[in-house]
């Protein structure tokens, strides 16, 4: 299809410029008076336009035109006709799942449950998909991802990867490398350890192809959360262990459930938010802090936080010291990386008033009247 486009396209080239040539010498003296004028007429009589703003004089140059107009008909349909049928099966092949995306800075969510129109939603609510698109990499059948796209309503900012989430060429076009988030989720229509098998393959796959870009994911069965986390897994999430824990605190405190629920945003905009933490909020303590922020917005500050990043000799070793220099200079100049992990975000939890801003890169905080209900 595309090298018909391209000969077809060659084709027209090939007749405007022998047209135009041959019609600017016949024509010179008469209705053309320059080359750029031949083109013009070569234009409009090739597509039957015939504006008569130029007419042949000579009998030749009437034999050309009927020559250009009944050529150009039959190459300009058709070369019409190709580009509109490359335009349609591009537009089935992306609903069907089987291109890459070109875009970046999306989220990806390997896998599906019920649990993805409420994350989904969410991301919505958080405005993460504002502007970036979603990837969804699944292997459901082509009318359950029909409806998916309905039940989502993204328009064209969902995108669907056709595939086991496992398949190395199958996450590819997904553009890992180009995303912002990735999710990977247990998926409900297999056996809880097959669904963490390929959740630790795919696990395996992304972080090889984006190792910078954070990945969270769920896991089936409880045993293999360090197997994900060794894959790579930036935080895990266990929805057993958050449901069993809500169940016991309901028992002592029964309006746990609300608060969490208007905090993660389940029915409306979520409380919970991260707040980036400047160089002039560190030099502060948690005390300051947050009361010039119940002052400013009526936000209530919860926990300070260290957010997921990379270990490497170089955050473990002293600059000063001597020795410490000799094993990183020994380490580089064999090769050898300095990497040696990542670390997982860490959160302190309703500080002293006297803790010290500096070292943390961020304070979740409580958004004023966040889903509550005045009595």
């Amino acid at each position: 299809m595309r090298g018909g486009t391209f000969k077809l396209a060659l084709a027209i080239v090939v007749l405007l410029s022998l047209s135009s040539t041959s019609i600017y010498f016949i024509e010179s003296r008469t209705t053309v008076p320059g080359l750029f004028a031949a083109l013009w007429w070569s234009m409009v009589t090739m597509t039957t336009v015939g504006y008569g703003d130029i007419v042949p004089a000579t009998t030749l140059g009437k034999i050309i035109g009927i020559m250009v107009m009944a050529s150009g008909i039959g190459l300009v349909s058709t070369l019409t006709g190709n580009l509109a049928s490359l335009l349609v099966e591009r537009k089935a092949k992306k609903r069907k799942g089987l291109l890459e995306v070109k875009i970046s800075g999306h989220v990806i969510i390997l896998g599906w449950n019920s649990s993805v129109p409420g994350l989904v939603r969410g991301l919505r609510e958080n405005g993460l998909l504002e502007r970036d698109g979603l990837v969804l990499v699944t292997d459901l059948p082509q009318e359950r991802r029909d409806e998916i796209a309905f039940q989502l309503d993204l328009g064209e900012r969902l995108f669907f990867v056709a595939g086991k989430i496992a398949q190395e060429n199958v996450v590819h076009k997904s553009r890992p490398d180009h995303a912002s988030l990735i999710y990977i989720l247990r998926q409900d229509n297999m056996p809880p350890h097959e669904s963490d098998q390929q959740s630790i393959y795919a696990a395996l796959t992304v972080r090889g192809m984006a190792p910078k870009v954070p990945i969270y994911a769920e896991a089936a069965q409880a045993e293999n959360r360090v197997h994900l986390l060794r894959a790579g897994v930036t935080e895990l999430i266990d929805r057993g262990e958050i449901s069993s824990g809500v169940l016991a605190l309901l028992g002592t405190a029964p309006p746990a459930w609300n608060l969490l629920q208007s905090m993660l945003g389940l029915h409306g905009r979520p409380g919970l938010a991260l707040r980036p933490l400047s160089a002039e909020d560190k030099a502060s303590s948690w005390g300051e802090f947050s009361g010039n922020l119940r002052s400013k917005d009526g936000s209530l500050a919860l926990a300070l936080c260290q957010t997921a990043r990379s270990l490497a000799l170089e955050d473990i070793l002293d600059a000063g010291s001597a020795l410490d220099q000799f094993i990183l200079e020994l380490f580089q100049s064999h090769g050898r990386e300095t990497k040696l992990g990542s670390q997982g975000a860490s959160v302190l939890v309703n500080p002293p008033d006297a803790q010290p801003l500096a070292g943390y890169d961020g304070v979740l905080v409580l958004r004023s009247g966040a889903g509550g209900e005045q009595p």
